[in-house]
């Protein structure tokens, strides 16, 4: 079995390394969300469909899911400062590749290594930022990554929106400034005392996603909801430049951006106003507020009326936000300490799934029947996922763990006299 030594970060670096992983954890997130307002750029000048413009955006998802299972646990291994380093030049490669885009097989190639990145990255960093917290508090350094990683997901649509509408040059300006950014982080991060466990022996290897029977009912009530919250996600990230031009007529890059970057503000501020109530207050005051605002929406929609649109993206954002929080919780409160890594591997699977395979059943349905008839499909889709789901919540046990044997908590990895709260 490999030892492990904590290595801490020298006392001399204070705060620096802290900030430098914080920074590069907001690049990442800045530069996933970033393109949305470009796609129906790409979508003019490449002459493709609703269908392949998600399907671009789906690529990215795909790049995530295999970089959580190949390499999620990889920094655990080899230390967080060689998986930081070479996801930051894989960064900077989809940079590349968006600059240099001549048609949606480079765009596909972008997203794709963009996803590798990120799933990359954050895994590595979000550690990281745990072990380089200078009094070692844990809570504090989850609020810095849940802040930076929120703060780079509303500021990148808006920064990249800008640039595309009022600078020249802007499917190969903002790749330039992002970069830039990249050379930057690469430089702090080659500078970073290493905090991983040093092992005697690498023992890497892939992340299985497991979900123990036992548990499995909650869990799936937490993957439904994190379903939903991340599907609507999908449609905004992927879609709201094309809905915003086509159906409201919004011509302006930098609106779309403005929007965008409200979608994930209100959806963050949530999640900080609401922190402290249960998870399943959390995931049915989420869903509700998701299906209250997808309905508002498509009436917007339908009348082409922007400010109740705007309203109903409003309300979206701010229940997706409070219903990932609560499925989080969800899938923490009943995973077996031992076995937490792999039900939440599980966890992310269906999420990115639910990310790019609903979008993309949109793309197809869009070059049928037409967008708004799409949008409204999904829209009730998302409204009937989200009332079963509540419905589900309410009628599930508090405390779905309580009722197994000392015997069945021990084969779970559960201490016998600790009982997990399950959808408290």
């Amino acid at each position: 079995m490999a030892v492990a030594h904590q290595r801490p970060a020298p006392p001399g670096y204070g705060k620096l390394p802290l900030i430098t992983v914080a920074f590069v954890m907001g690049l990442t997130t800045l530069a996933s969300n970033a393109p949305s307002p470009l796609y129906v750029v790409y979508q003019q000048r490449y002459h493709f469909s609703a269908l392949v413009l998600t399907a671009v955006f789906a690529a990215y998802a795909v790049g995530v899911m295999v970089a959580l299972v190949g390499v999620g646990r990889l920094s655990d291994a080899i230390g967080r400062r060689k998986v930081l380093g070479p996801g930051l030049v894989l960064l900077g490669c989809s940079a590349a590749l968006f600059m240099a885009a001549r048609g949606t097989g480079w765009l596909l190639a972008a997203r794709g290594v963009q996803g590798v990145a990120t799933g990359a990255i954050t895994s590595a960093a979000t550690a990281a930022l745990v072990e380089l917290e200078p009094n070692g508090d844990r809570q504090r350094a989850s609020y810095l990554n849940t802040v930076v990683f929120l703060m780079g997901a509303a500021t990148g649509p808006l920064a990249f929106g800008v640039c595309a509408q009022y600078l020249p040059w802007p499917t190969v300006l903002p790749f330039a400034a992002e970069a830039a950014l990249v050379a930057v982080a690469v430089v702090g991060v080659s500078r970073l005392p290493e905090t991983a466990p040093a092992r005697a022996e690498v023992g890497w290897r892939f992340q299985r996603p497991s979900v123990p029977r036992a548990v499995l009912a909650p869990f799936v009530l937490a993957v439904l909801a994190l379903a939903v919250c991340w599907g609507v996600g999908a449609l905004f990230a992927a879609l709201s430049a094309s809905i915003d031009e086509d159906l409201l007529h919004i011509r302006n890059h930098a609106l779309v951006g403005g929007l965008l970057f409200c979608f994930y503000g209100v959806g963050g501020l949530s999640q900080r106003l609401l922190r402290r109530r249960t998870a399943r207050w959390a995931v049915m005051a989420g869903l509700a507020t998701v299906a209250a605002g997808m309905s508002l929406l498509y009436l917007g929609l339908l009348a082409a009326s922007v400010p109740a649109a705007l309203g109903g993206g409003l309300l979206v954002g701010a229940g997706s936000g409070c219903g990932f929080m609560g499925s989080l919780a969800l899938a923490n409160a009943v995973a077996p300490p031992q076995r937490r890594a792999e039900l939440i591997s599980a966890w992310n699977m269906v999420g990115y799934f639910a990310l790019s395979a609903p979008v993309v059943g949109v793309g197809l349905l869009a070059g049928v029947i037409g967008l708004r008839n799409a949008t409204g499909i999904f829209a009730a889709a998302v409204v009937a996922m989200a009332v079963a789901t509540i419905a589900a919540v309410r009628a599930a046990p508090h405390q779905p763990l309580a009722r197994l044997s000392a015997a069945q908590l021990t084969e779970l990895g559960l201490e016998a006299p600790v009982v997990a709260s399950g959808t408290v």
